[in-house]
């Protein structure tokens, strides 16, 4: 799921929370538990500029994490904690279903017993990887627009001065 989709469900959560609670950090934790897994595309991207190969590492996303983190803030009685758990959970339940994965898809520890092999874990793996495809030529579209515009900013800047 693109991260803007993920902005808008965790907007929505952390709003609820914040109607509920009236605490204004509960809908900061909501945005960034339900944003921040998608920096972890990083290592995939990296992995397949290094083998050639992709690979679903995802090593931010995993049921194991939710679950932990759920535990703790029970224990803890930590309400801020609930709902960033719930935000992530949920970022990794709208994944799973969008992207078509195997049931266990979204544990890491599944993950990594099939070593992070995209056959093994998305039931539609030539899809998966023609995503990826896609997201990396949209970085690399980006990553050279931001290049272009800074330097057109750095000759403007030397030219005034």
């Amino acid at each position: 799921m693109l991260t803007h989709k993920h902005a808008i469900i965790s907007v929505a959560i952390g709003g609820l929370a914040w109607w509920k609670t009236r605490d204004p950090r509960t809908c900061a934790a909501a945005l960034i538990a339900g944003i921040l897994p998608d920096a972890d595309h990083v290592a995939d991207y990296a992995y397949y500029l290094w083998r050639g190969k992709h690979r679903l590492i995802l090593p931010l996303h995993g049921y194991e994490y939710a679950l932990a983190g759920g535990g703790l803030a029970l224990v803890q009685d930590n309400r801020m904690m609930r709902v960033a758990v719930l935000s992530y959970l949920i970022h990794l339940l709208a994944d799973q279903t969008e992207n078509h994965t195997n049931q266990f898809g979204y544990s890491f520890l599944f993950r990594a017993w099939h070593r992070f092999q995209i056959e093994e874990i998305s039931s539609i793996p030539e899809a998966a990887i023609r995503g990826r495809e896609a997201d990396m030529k949209l970085l690399q579209k980006m990553f050279q627009r931001s290049m272009s515009f800074g330097l057109s900013v750095f000759s403007r800047r030397g030219a005034v001065e």
